[in-house]
């Protein structure tokens, strides 16, 4: 048995069932480039510590089950319970697969049109059953059919297939299928969110869908000759977004391993410290370079530590590829007007160089400062995804205004399910008289790259720059210091 060993068989086997008289050419048409798709990335993971599967640091022990944690005391790796097929198992419905793709359709619309309304002709009711191809592409693997952590798996085994370049249909095995089925299912079990009634059914059919379009998506850009950035696409995806190298991992019957693990090894278990821990060179160097387009791309993205009066201020600051920096403030990059900003902001700007292993930027009044990465004032910034989001953060501001103080907190919780809930205090105080305000709301948040949308119970959506913080020395990314709109808050 061979994971996906339909893959390269004619377009026309791939349609299964599903529509018998369809033409080879319908499962082209339902291609999307990566870059697009990665807009839908389902919500039930974004918190995952995906990172770690890749690294094998969601690994499976033979005899000691799933480990998924810290070391423990004299022993290589903390241990978890092995978990039960049973838990992630369901049975779709008709409505969920409508609604599953209807939100896909939703979502496509204002990025990509075309391909929303290719996809709602494909796929919409009544038409081709993304369900049936995609058991199509995963029956050899010998994965329960309507499991969660078994569709999440499959979509991370394609995703490291295409990245590698991996075209031979008995590159994996089912012993390796099911191995990261293991590593998926570990991280899965630590989500709250998939004990809430209905979540391992929507995530698994979020991952037939995004299966099926990937691999679509694939087939295409070998035809049209437009594979090698198509690899380079989904390979950003993984990484930008969720901090999975896979061209620097490998995939062995235990699972996804580090590059550098010996043949059948699963990796290094995770290092005795408070935090939690990505792998690969970029998380001791230079943060992975943010997707997207405009000032966006090719950006790196870094905190430094400032002298703020009485108190330490972290502020967030952004390496543009053009060798301009920024620090970046409330609105997101890739929406950035440039000229814009820099009008309005002008001493927020300033250039940058590397000279050796430092840093060197000159800011807008040509005064230069020199930083060494992980030196304790300059760190690296990540995307969302680098580590699990801590459930709630809070942002303590003020000073002095003549003979009177302004205190203002704020604070921001993530709940499960992709809600949020956030509320300001704001007090200001005189040596006679005392006068303040609260503010706050809640609603669904999405994550996605360095890009924090927040949708209102009202139906109002902010957008706002994010990034997660680094601590330690190999820096390390750190959920105990995220930025929001160019503020910083700290776990409560």
């Amino acid at each position: 048995m061979h994971f996906l060993p339909k893959l390269f068989a004619p377009a026309a086997l791939l349609l299964l069932a599903a529509a018998p008289a369809a033409r080879a050419q319908d499962v082209y048409d339902l291609s999307i480039t990566a870059a697009t798709q990665n807009a839908y990335m389902s919500s039930h993971i974004a918190n995952l510590a995906l990172a770690d599967i890749a690294s094998g640091r969601a690994h499976v022990n033979s005899q000691k089950g799933i480990n998924v944690g810290r070391p423990g005391p004299g022993s290589g790796s903390a241990t978890a319970p092995a978990v039960s097929n049973a838990r992630f198992a369901y049975s779709p419905t008709a409505a969920l697969k409508q609604q599953t793709v209807q939100g896909y359709v939703d979502r496509l619309k204002t990025k990509n049109p075309a391909a929303s309304q290719a996809i709602a002709a494909k796929l919409g009711p009544g038409k081709l059953d993304y369900a049936k191809i995609y058991q199509g592409l995963v029956a050899d693997a010998g994965m329960p059919e309507n499991d969660a952590a078994s569709a999440l798996a499959s979509y991370l085994i394609l995703g490291w297939m295409i990245t590698n370049n991996v075209r031979s249909d008995k590159a994996v095995t089912p012993a390796m299928a099911a191995g990261v089925r293991r590593q998926v299912a570990a991280q899965l079990s630590q989500s709250p969110q998939m004990t809430a009634p209905g979540v391992p059914a929507q995530l698994g059919e979020e991952m037939k869908l995004l299966t099926v379009v990937v691999q679509s998506g694939w087939q295409s850009a070998i035809k049209e000759n437009t594979l090698p950035a198509y690899r380079q696409d989904v390979a950003g995806l993984f990484k930008n977004r969720y901090g999975m190298d896979f061209a620097q991992v490998k995939l062995t019957p235990q699972g996804f391993a580090g590059a550098a693990a010996g043949p059948g090894t699963t990796g290094a278990a995770r290092p005795a410290a408070a935090t939690p821990v990505v792998p690969g060179p970029a998380a001791a160097t230079v943060p992975a370079a943010a997707s997207g387009s405009g000032p966006a791309a090719g950006a790196q993205w870094f905190f430094r530590a400032v002298s703020g009066g009485s108190a330490v201020v972290f502020e967030p600051v952004v390496l543009l590829a053009g060798g301009a920096y920024f620090d970046i403030g409330d609105e997101p990059l890739e929406t950035l007007n440039v000229a814009a900003a820099k009008a309005a902001r002008p001493a927020a700007w300033g250039s940058w160089r590397k000279n050796g292993a430092a840093f060197v930027l000159t800011n807008y009044r040509g005064q230069t400062s020199s930083y060494t990465l992980g030196s304790g004032n300059w760190f690296p910034a990540y995307a969302a995804g680098a580590v699990p989001l801590k459930r709630a953060y809070e942002r303590t501001g003020g000073g002095s205004v003549g003979v009177a103080t302004v205190l203002s907190i704020s604070k921001i919780q993530f709940l499960d399910g992709g809600r949020f809930q956030m509320g300001e205090n704001t007090g200001i105080s005189a040596p006679n008289a005392y006068g303040g305000r609260t503010g706050g709301g809640g609603g669904i948040y999405r994550l996605q790259g360095h890009t924090l949308t927040l949708t209102f119970a009202g139906g109002r959506t902010v957008r706002k720059s994010f990034a997660i913080g680094a601590s330690g020395s190999p820096a390390r990314p750190a959920n105990t210091i995220i930025f929001i709109g160019g503020d910083a808050y700290t776990d409560e």
